[in-house]
């Protein structure tokens, strides 16, 4: 068995994000590689040959005494992005299961013992801590509404017999960014997903639905909007709407793993406005930075891993950047995260992690194992990897 195919196993056997590979997935992988590996030498080839050739043209201007003074230069090789480096932060003992940034800290959940950090992005320093009450799965920063949301989910398991003993749940924690004092907490009899964080509200895509949990006087209060299994959720803070991803039945020949389709919610009303056109992915992941929207997925075959959507009427752009037209960069899947002004694009087939321009899809950087998640601003960026928290090197015009 093959590290790709180990890699795709124990993705796909994931308890929050399970779906079965489909049939020939393998086989299909493995020959594109193939593919790739041959295109590969050929143009390695073809490249050697043209060295070669320049190479005996530049010696023979020269021996014939400079007659072609005014003659073109060998073209240069552009170099390739950057390869990065990552440095592990040390938060003293615990594992590190969470985080998020801001311009001026990063707030991260720690497990063994079950705690939320607040960290300077200045020095690196534990500038608050506060003990939670159970240990934390992931969290959500509303910077503007000064809100720190923790959620933690149990997962029911099943007994020999086949039955289900127990019940899927979330439970949900509000703190203050200024003081980390609690501001409540909430559960919902469902299994969470992801969850983003929109002008003090918290959305929630889970195994029963888009949940949203508001404030009020009493405390946090959690609404099922949609039913339906939610895979995906993310803030448009340009657009001022959630925008979720659901599946859909996908024709026989498109994906082995279905389809998904992004919509776009009214923050206000809580209401559906808008609705993309399936995409051949599944096990989704949106990010959105400033008015671009990207989507990774995992698929099948010879389907699209990424695509970029335009922001008004989420219909697919065409982008002729990291990745275009070839799923091979991604193995089986891509996973991808929002910085401030960069696209993140992790590997489902490896650990590889890029930096890529969001308006053209170019790769700005690169490292060669980073596990994620990722979260960035402006000149800084971290990674919640392999429990502990990174700092990523940040060069050249990948900004963060």
């Amino acid at each position: 068995m093959t590290d790709v195919e180990q890699l795709l196993r124990e993705t796909l056997a994931d308890p929050r994000h399970r779906l079965d590979p489909g049939p020939g997935m393998y086989d299909t992988v493995r020959e594109r590689a193939h593919q790739r590996r041959r295109r590969v030498v050929q143009v390695s080839s073809a490249f050697t040959a043209v060295v070669l050739i320049a190479g005996v043209a530049t010696t023979v201007g020269v021996n014939s005494g400079h007659r072609r003074a005014d003659q073109v230069a060998a073209p240069s090789i552009t170099p390739s992005p950057q390869t990065g480096q990552a440095t592990s932060v040390d938060l003293g003992k615990g594992s590190t299961s969470a985080m998020a940034v801001t311009s001026s800290a990063v707030y991260v959940a720690r497990q063994q013992p079950n705690e939320l950090l607040q960290v300077s992005t200045t020095n690196l320093s534990v500038t608050k801590r506060v003990a939670t009450p159970d240990a934390v799965d992931d969290i959500a920063v509303d910077a503007a509404a000064g809100r720190v949301w923790t959620w933690s989910t149990t997962q029911a398991t099943v007994a020999d017999s086949g039955q289900s003993t127990g019940t899927d749940s979330t439970s949900i924690h509000s703190y203050a960014t200024s003081s980390f004092a609690i501001g409540g907490a909430v559960k919902i009899a469902t299994y969470t997903f992801d969850a983003a964080a929109l002008d003090g509200q918290l959305w929630l895509a889970t195994n029963d639905g888009l949940y949203v949990v508001t404030t009020a006087a009493s405390g946090p209060v959690a609404t099922k909007v949609i039913s339906g299994m939610v895979f995906s959720v993310a803030a448009d803070v340009v657009r001022h709407r959630v925008l979720y991803g659901s599946a859909v039945s996908a024709p026989a020949a498109a994906n082995s793993l279905g389809s998904i389709v992004i919509h776009e919610i009214d923050v206000f009303t809580h209401s559906v406005i808008g609705v993309g056109t399936p995409l051949p992915i599944g096990k989704e992941s949106i990010a959105i930075v400033g008015d671009q929207i990207w989507v990774g997925g995992y698929g099948s075959g010879s389907t699209p891993r990424l695509f970029h959507l335009d922001g008004a009427s989420l219909q697919v752009i065409q982008t002729n950047g990291f990745g275009a037209g070839d799923p091979l960069p991604f193995g089986p899947g891509a996973i991808v995260w929002p910085g401030a002004s960069v696209l993140w694009v992790r590997s489902g087939g490896s650990e590889g992690l890029a930096c890529v321009d969001p308006q053209s899809g170019a790769l700005l950087e690169q490292w060669p194992a980073v596990q994620g998640p990722v979260a960035s601003v402006r000149g800084d960026a971290f990674a919640a990897s392999d429990g502990s928290l990174d700092q990523l090197s940040l060069s050249g015009d990948c900004t963060g």
